[in-house]
Parts: structure tokens; sequence; C-alpha cells
């Protein structure tokens, strides 16, 4: 464990004294209320509380509004620190203590006691991982290792979101320490204890990703309901240390501080400031004048960032500085254009059926222009199969809990075609769309953006997640579908052939993967 420790230390190595350290004097100008100095500390720091919040919380619903609470605190107290040249281990500690507050409000609050809309958002729309890889455009290792951080503990994300951020050169070990209120050398114990934890996750998503994947390893996961935890990471993690083939998968696996180096801050969201600000304070994001009497000099800034020019943008995007990302942002009050015309189907498709199953449904496409009368099309209404464009002889079908794309054929047994065989019904959340029922009356859905089987709990965000809108695939009769909530992200199978929900790239190898034709129904 020494040796450890003290190999950690060499391996810290801080750029400029850490990244973009907010300079002492800018911090005595905004505590003295100088406004362009507040402003300027704000848009520097609120990046680094958006990842702290954003990791060790996972991503959950209540990201924005921890973020909001820290910067707030940290604005209305700022005529309290006595040390501006701790300003950053002050702000980080406060970050820490409102991500464990928001934790114990969640514990200590039965569901019972929550409304319908609270209960609904435990689930999380976007889980932090996720953004992660796809703001930075994260791949290889580096993206395993993001991966691997949803089988942790929520009190090992938080030492895990600050040391996170150490090794890529943005805090130091005395600000983790500061923050976690522990001393150096248990603040080391803690932080190793972590890594090993993230390294055992690593090897786990190694071994679910590989190609063929581990018999014995598919053996143990029959009731696994294909949710990242860490009750299932270490027994996973059992099996992969005792497997000859998962641990040679894993074996190429680099040390997770080569991978973090340097490593850049998730983007904020174009104007989270002045969203955040919505939610509490309405009557703020219009301006200065109008923000209530009583509220602090934290609320009156992020109301004057939250009317800043770049709330007006339509369609386009902007590059975030120091991240590199490029954000867009779209207002909902701008209709966007509708696809281009659907070629009518044809049984000649581009890719034949390699058995004697029915002839090629003829399939609409959803319009993005609103009708008068909202109805799914009748003509994809009923029993269907979904066969892979890019696959010659796969079709969507289930495995499980969970959605994939196997191989079907007229030969196949009963229980195979019926698993590759769903009811098209009328969208759950928009009658317009689309939702996939099984035989069993379970629905296709998304979850953390892995595509699976769940029967309909009745809430919003199931019916959203289940709703799928069509949309002109890559080939000639063929059918992309569109998240109905999360607009840009398609139902698409990976290289391991497990149905995901990913983001839209301009490759033609991308188009393929989320492009299928509707067949007949396997009987």
């Amino acid at each position: 464990m020494v040796d450890e420790v003290r190999r950690d230390k060499v391996a810290r190595v801080p750029s400029q004294d850490i990244r973009e350290r907010p300079d002492i004097a800018l911090v005595v100008a905004a505590r003295a209320g100088d406004r362009q100095a507040l402003e300027r500390l704000t848009r520097d720091c609120l990046p680094l509380v958006y990842n702290i919040v954003g990791r060790a919380l996972d991503g959950h619903s209540d990201v924005d509004d921890v973020v909001q609470d820290t910067m707030l605190r940290a604005l209305d107290g700022l005529p309290g620190l006595t040390e501006p040249e701790r300003f950053r281990s002050w702000l980080v500690a406060i970050a820490v203590r409102q991500v464990r507050d928001r934790w114990r409000g969640r514990q200590a609050r039965p569901q019972a006691d929550l409304p319908t809309e609270a209960v609904q958002e435990v689930a999380p729309e976007a889980d932090f991982a996720d953004l992660a890889i796809l703001r930075l455009a994260l791949s290889g290792q580096r993206r395993e290792a993001v991966e691997a951080t949803r089988w942790l503990e929520d009190e090992e994300r938080e030492v895990l979101s600050l040391w996170w951020l150490e090794a890529a050169g943005e805090l130091t070990r005395a600000d983790l320490a500061a923050a976690c209120e522990l001393t150096p050398q248990h603040a080391a114990v803690r932080v190793q204890r972590v890594k090993e934890r993230l390294q055992s996750a690593r090897a786990v998503v190694r071994a679910l990703a590989a190609s063929p994947r581990c018999a014995e390893l598919s053996a143990q996961l029959t009731s696994w309901d294909g949710r990242p935890a860490a009750r299932w990471r270490k027994r996973l993690a059992r099996h992969v240390r005792d497997c000859p083939q998962c641990l040679f998968n894993s074996s190429d696996l680099v040390p997770v501080e080569g991978l973090l180096g340097g490593f850049a801050l998730v983007p904020v969201p174009i104007g989270l400031a002045g969203l955040l600000l919505t939610r509490s304070m309405p009557s703020a994001s219009a301006g200065v004048a109008h923000a209530p009497s009583g509220a602090g000099r934290g609320a009156r800034l992020l109301g004057r960032l939250a009317s800043k020019p770049v709330a007006t943008l339509t369609i386009g995007a902007v590059v975030l500085a120091g991240s590199g990302a490029l954000y867009a942002y779209t207002r909902p009050d701008v209709p966007v254009p509708p696809p281009a015309a659907h070629a009518s189907v044809s049984p000649a498709a581009s890719s034949p059926p390699p058995t004697a199953q029915a002839s090629v449904i003829p399939v609409p496409t959803t319009s993005t222009t609103p009708s008068t009368t909202p109805t799914a099309n009748p003509t994809l209404l009923g029993r269907h199969a979904l066969r892979s464009v890019g696959r010659s002889g796969h079709y969507v079908r289930e495995a499980g809990d969970l959605g994939v794309l196997g191989p079907v054929t007229a030969t196949g047994s009963g229980l195979t075609k019926q698993e590759a065989t769903f009811r098209f019904v009328a969208g759950l959340a928009d009658s317009q769309c689309y939702s996939l029922r099984d035989a069993t009356g379970r629905y296709m859905r998304h979850y953390a953006f892995r595509m699976r089987l769940d029967a309909n709990d009745g809430s919003a965000i199931f019916q959203k997640d289940a709703t799928f809108c069509s949309r002109p695939g890559s080939a000639d009769g063929s059918v992309s579908l569109e998240a109905y909530n999360y607009p840009g992200r398609y139902l698409r199978y990976r290289d391991n052939l497990e149905l995901w929900l990913d983001p839209e790239q301009n490759t033609a190898a991308f188009r393929v993967s989320c492009s299928f034709t509707v067949v007949a129904p396997w009987t």
C-alpha cells in the first residue's frame, strides 16, 4: 500500500500548478463585489463544479439542482472567505457537501412521500458516463474507463469524482483531502481503494464487451437486468479474476492514471445557468432588475449570465473554451425541417432475406410536422420483424431482458422466431410514433441508453423511453428508429451485436447499423 501511494504521488504531475487555477487577484476582486470579476470567476469555475457533481451523482436528474445550489452558496459566501488562495479547495468542499446533502435527502424521504414526477426521476434520463463519451468523443480504453464508473457505489463515486480531476490535473491531493474532510494519509487510502474497484470494473466492462463472450460469464448473467451495479461488479469480477479467457481479454488495460492525464472536463451545457435559475426564480432570467428583492448576489449574477446572447441561438453550434467540444442548441419553438421523402419499398431491397420469410412491409416515416389528427400510420401497425440492413440474416430480437441483434432462420426454433417478432402499436408517448411490444406484453425501451424489454409501469418516463419515431434508413425501404425523448439518438447495434441508443454519426457505418427493413412476422 505504501509503495502504491508513493507511485500515486509521483504520477500526479499537475500542469501549471493546477490548470487554470483562479488568480488570487481575481478572487479578491470578486470578493469585493467587482461585477466583471464575479462573472469571470463563475464562468471559470462552473465546469469544475459541473464535473464533480455530475460524476458523483452519476448524471442523476438532481445534478442541475446541486450545481445551482453549489454556485449560489459559493457566490453568497464569498465575502466571508478569509483566505482567497484557498478558493478552489473551498469551492470543491461546498460541492461535495451539497452532493452529500442530496444523497441524505433522497435516502431520508420515502418514495411514497414524493410527488409522482420526482419518483419518476429516480431513473436518470442520461448518466454522466454517456454524456462524457458523447461530448468528449471518447473511444478505446478511455471510453471503457468512463463506462466502468457506472459500477461503483455512491460513496465511491464521490471520491472518484475528485480523484478523476486530480489525475487530470484539475485538483491537488490537498483539495481532495479537504473536500472529503480526511487527512492526506486517509485520503490516499480511500483513493487507492476506489482505484482498485474502478480497475475491477474496467475488467468487467471488457469481459462483457468481448466477442465472443465467455460462455461461463454468459451463464452468470441470466438473472442480470442489464443495469450496472456494485453488487454485480463484485460478482462478475470474481469470475474475471479466475477465468483465463476473461483475464486474457483484460491483460492490456493500462493504469487509469495514464488515461486521465490532460483529460478534458465534460463541457457545461449551453445556457445551464439560465435554465437552472428559471427552475427556482423564473423572473430572474429576464434580467437583474426583475430579481426578487431577497435574492442574493449569486442569484443576481446567474440572472445576468442567463440573459447573455447565447440563449438566443436557434440552431447552431458553439465551441466551449478549453474543451474542444462542439455543442448544438436547438430552440423547441423553431420547426425542424422534415426528412426527405422516403423511397417506396421494393421486394428487391438491398439486403434480401436469407430464407423464405414473407415479403417486405412498406414503411412510412414519421413526419416532424405535427398533424391535426396525430395517429400512427396504420401501415406499420401490427406484428412485424426488423431485419438488419448491415448484417445479413440478423434481426432485432430479445435475449432475456435485453435487446440484441441475432440470426434467425426459417428452420430456427419457435422461441427464437417469437423473440424476433414484435407488435408495433401507437407510441405510448406520441401516437404519431411507435412502441414495440413482444409476445409477453413487454416493451422495447432504453434505460441508460441500453435497449431492454420491460413491463409498462405507467410512468411518463417509461412511455417516453419506449416510444420511437420512424425515419428513413440507409437503404431503400429501410427505416431507422429515433428515440422520442432523445432526438438525434437511434436504435442501433454495436460491434458486439448489443442494441443501444447511440447519438447520430455522419458515417456510412453508423447509418447502416441503425437501418432495418420491416418484414412480415416469423411464424
